[in-house]
């Protein structure tokens, strides 16, 4: 093998230790890492400007002639004025020799022509995939720019602080003018001051202002006053200048200056004009008030951490309520399964009731723990609609007077229906009698339940403790006790999730949470009065419903009575079923087929619209709201637009955004997971007789 060979074999990268690595060959070595480094700049070469395989920036804008000329046209615009900038630098130049500064100007033309390349370039791009030569004169561009600000912010201070030979002189007699009166009590004045001519260029500096700032007479005298100005310090720059000139004094001017050593100060400013003729005149003085806003930012960090940390409590209380809970819920299911398993193997069949029952209570108590958890997250399922808060309450009296037992007294003081409100009734329902519940457990030796609604015209200044709700009408409910009552401390806390006062296992700590989200989900809130041995009252703020009583149809609740009804077979119907999970979708097709039902199946929003185009007869569709992509909302409103008197029943066990503030419309009815088969199955009978089935 040849020393080349032997070089080529082994792989080396580049020359070896001796000679003798090579064979002795240290010329071979020599060739073998040329020809490898040639190789290697080829192959980075080919891949930074070789545009095979690239798209020309017109792809992205689709071609579309309009968008490519408009980018064609600016960039050439652009690229011609940056060409034409380097001339008038050029010209000033030799105007104002006295500033010109060497290397800079030739680095900030450079830089200039960089950028003008650019913009041709883009224009270039945009048939031609030329990126790599982009990306070159990109890389060019970014350097030079980078030395040019580098060499520019060096140059800054001494450029500025030389004035022309006309400044001098007009520094010169300004301050011939005022150094006989300003020279003791301006200089020496313990406030810190300076004065501004009618450009804001400061024109003299007390001696306690420069000990503020740092800086030396030299460095300031001349220059802008917004130059020590740190960011944001002057956005009402104009409109103080105009109080400045209309009164003839400004104060409380709120700025910020940047110290000689980078720091920045606080500073309030007060400024009276002391001559308005040319030269016009400004004296100001500066008050420190570093310290001040430092200790007012630190009380403002210290505030935020202990709600960071009051968060971060409620949070951790909030997911071991939820493991507390749905572990005993789980170890009831599992330990109910294990031992149907064992009766099963040992014949026992007739103790098999026992286990179902304990089984499906923990279920249903998981249910009921996940509903109040969308509740208090406002995330779950809603059908609002117009109430009559005097009906709904005064259809609930026999279920509160049972709740409550004889020893409390109830009391009802209504408004008449004046205003309806707008809410989900049933859940309205569940959230007044979780309060009877709550008041009848603070009054253990009896008392007075007091359940009052009224007309409520609430302005901006009511709402100062409600920072997400508007100004409007709204329906107020509110339900009153004789009972305990709460300390504050308590009612700090009333809200919290798996907060409670009550002994364990009387309670979850979930109801008031759950309350207070399904009112602010409702675009509503809650107000919480108590007091120790005053007992408490929660207040419930509904938005009034806009539109006049009897303006929207009477709609039919087909689950509100589907525990009375038994299912009855629907022989022949049509029903499509849309639901993404396979297994869920299986157990709501077989209950349908035990109906005598034809079943349709789809597994998204996309597949259902394909069935409904395909078949002429669907006499229901049921959906899952929370499909992927098209959600069921969207499938039904797509469906009914073909098919305008198609019942739909969603199915949802978490609906996020699609059922926000938009109400079921007629034919349209919800159920929520989990559900037992038989309400599936009465749900389906009752929205089914609503349509002429075929036998």
């Amino acid at each position: 093998m040849s020393a080349v060979g032997e070089v080529k074999a082994k792989g080396f990268p580049g020359w070896p230790a001796n000679a003798t690595a090579c064979g002795g060959m240290g010329l071979g070595c020599l060739v073998v890492w040329i020809e490898r480094t040639s190789q290697m700049a080829g192959g980075l070469a080919n891949w930074l400007f070789d545009p095979s395989g690239l798209t020309p920036h017109g792809f992205c804008l689709l071609w579309q002639p309009g968008l490519i000329w408009t980018y064609a046209t600016a960039d050439v615009g652009i690229g011609i004025a940056y060409f034409t900038i380097p001339i008038g630098l050029a010209w000033f130049a030799r105007r104002r020799r006295d500033l010109v500064y060497g290397r800079i100007l030739w680095l900030f033309a450079a830089f200039i022509l960089l950028c003008g390349t650019t913009h041709w370039l883009d224009v270039l791009t945009l048939w031609v995939p030329a990126y790599g030569l982009e990306a070159a004169v990109k890389t060019a561009t970014a350097l030079v720019s980078l030395v040019t600000a580098f060499a520019l912010w060096r140059l800054m201070p001494q450029a500025l602080s030389i004035p022309t030979a006309a400044r001098m002189r007009e520094t010169s007699d300004a301050l011939r003018q005022s150094e006989a009166r300003y020279r003791l009590s301006f200089e020496q004045s313990p406030v810190p001051l300076h004065t501004l001519d009618g450009n804001d260029v400061i024109t003299g500096v007390s001696n306690s202002w420069l000990a503020l700032l740092g800086y030396e007479r030299v460095e300031v005298i001349g220059r802008p006053i917004y130059e020590l100005w740190a960011p944001g310090s002057g956005e009402a720059k104009e409109r103080d200048r105009a109080v400045l000139l209309r009164e003839g004094e400004v104060h409380g001017l709120q700025r910020r200056l940047i110290r000689r050593d980078g720091t920045v100060l606080e500073v309030v400013v007060s400024a009276r004009l002391e001559k308005r003729d040319t030269p016009m005149v400004v004296v100001c003085g500066v008050t420190d008030v570093t310290a001040r806003r430092q200790a007012e930012e630190a009380l403002r960090a210290s505030e935020e951490r202990l709600r960071q940390a009051q968060k971060m409590e409620a949070v951790g209380q909030l997911t071991g309520g939820i493991a507390h809970d749905f572990n005993n819920m789980l170890q009831a299911i599992g330990g109910g399964l294990e031992l149907i398993e064992r009766r099963v193997a040992q014949g026992r069949i007739n103790e098999l009731p026992r286990y179902f029952l304990s089984t499906h209570q923990a279920i249903d108590s998981a249910a009921s723990l996940t509903r109040r958890l969308m509740a208090f997250s406002r995330r779950q399922p809603l059908q609002p609609r117009a109430v009559e808060p005097d009906t709904l309450v005064q259809g609930m009296v026999e279920l509160f007077r049972r709740t409550v037992g004889p020893a409390i007294r109830l009391e009802l003081r209504l408004h008449d229906g004046v205003w309806r409100a707008v809410s989900d009734p049933n859940q309205l329902e569940s959230a007044l009698l979780n309060l009877a519940i709550n008041a009848r457990d603070a009054m253990p030796d009896g008392g007075s339940l007091t359940i009052a609604t009224a007309d409520r015209r609430m302005t901006r200044e009511d709402l100062e403790d409600q920072e997400e709700s508007e100004p409007g009408d709204y329906v107020e409910i509110s339900v009153s006790d004789t009972g305990i009552g709460m300390s504050a401390e308590v009612m700090s806390r009333a809200f919290e999730p798996f907060f409670t006062t009550k002994p364990i296992g009387a309670g979850t700590g979930l109801g008031l949470s759950q309350l207070y989200g399904f009112v602010r989900q409702s675009r509503g809130f809650v107000r919480l009065e108590s007091a120790p041995d005053k007992g408490t009252t929660v207040r419930l703020y509904l938005p009034r419903h806009d539109e006049p009583e009897g303006s929207e149809p009477e709609v039919e609740v087909a689950l509100a009575a589907a525990d009375e009804r038994e299912a009855t077979p629907i022989l022949g119907a049509t029903v499509l079923v849309v639901e993404d999970e396979q297994d869920v979708r299986a157990l709501v097709v077989d209950a349908l087929h035990e109906l005598g039902c034809v079943v349709l199946q789809a597994e998204n929003g996309g597949s259902a619209l394909q069935v409904l185009q395909s078949v002429d007869r669907v006499d229901l569709l049921v959906t899952d709201v929370g499909l992927p992509g098209l959600n069921g909302r969207q499938l039904a409103d797509a469906a009914r637009a073909g098919r305008p008197e198609l019942p739909v029943l969603l199915m949802t066990g978490y609906a996020g955004t699609a059922l926000d503030r938009l109400p079921l419309q007629h034919d349209m009815e919800l159920i929520r997971k989990p559900f037992g088969l038989d309400t599936l199955t009465a749900a389906v009978s009752a929205m089914l007789g609503r349509v002429p089935v075929e036998r």
